[in-house]
């Protein structure tokens, strides 16, 4: 009998997460899918299904739609980071900062462009927040000054421990515990879900810039 999936331990989803189709295929290693685009058979069915996709933003049955909005190849990838993180869904982007950059847009469309965050972060991380490109506007606080530094417009509180590049660590329940109900959003690129999963600890977002050590680099 198959191990169930929620059972695994991290070891094993390290080496299987994000694979499981591929026995079925007869493959070890995971092929890369250098398509842009798919083909289709049928125009307005075709149509249909990529409206209700750009509707609901659902994973549509059959094909991809287009490859920049996903493909096998980034689909294993964001599978095996959600198993590992232990996290519902994971989202994969060209870059960490494209990833933040997404994050603000989205908690920004709803109202609640004001983030709080504490020192030190990434350095990309801290400009990007500073200079408020994005409409967001930031406090900065140490960590016992999240509750107080919170507005009825923080849509996001953002931490990254251990730090690039001090290593400086935080409490990151105690911190999540003082969010309240705004989400707080960790940097885990330092320590990855290997040494650290921040769900587990209250985050409701975790943020990873793929190229470190999570790649192997460094």
């Amino acid at each position: 009998m198959d191990t169930p999936i929620a059972s695994r331990a991290l070891a094993t989803e390290a080496v299987h997460a994000g694979r499981d189709d591929l026995a079925r295929q007869g493959l070890h290693a995971p092929p890369i899918d250098l398509s842009t685009t798919y083909p289709s058979y049928d125009s307005r069915g075709e149509a249909a299904r990529i409206d209700a996709f750009a509707a609901t933003g659902a994973e549509p049955d059959g094909a991809p739609v287009y490859a920049r909005l996903g493909n096998p190849t980034v689909a294993r990838f964001e599978t095996a980071l959600a198993r590992l993180e232990g996290t519902e869904a994971a989202v994969a982007f060209a870059s960490g900062m494209a990833a933040l950059s997404a994050v603000l847009l989205v908690r920004g469309s709803m109202g609640l462009r004001h983030v709080v965050a504490v020192r030190p972060l990434y350095g990309c991380s801290d400009h990007l927040l500073t200079a408020g490109l994005l409409g967001s506007e930031v406090t900065w606080t140490d960590p016992a000054g999240i509750a107080d530094a919170l507005r009825p417009d923080t849509g996001l509180v953002m931490v990254e421990s251990p730090a690039n590049p001090t290593l400086a660590e935080l409490d990151l329940r105690a911190v999540a515990h003082a969010c309240g109900s705004v989400p707080l959003l960790a940097d885990n690129t330092f320590a990855t879900p290997v040494l650290q999963r921040p769900a587990e600890q209250g985050a409701r977002l975790v943020l990873h810039s793929a190229t470190k050590y999570l790649g192997g680099h460094g």
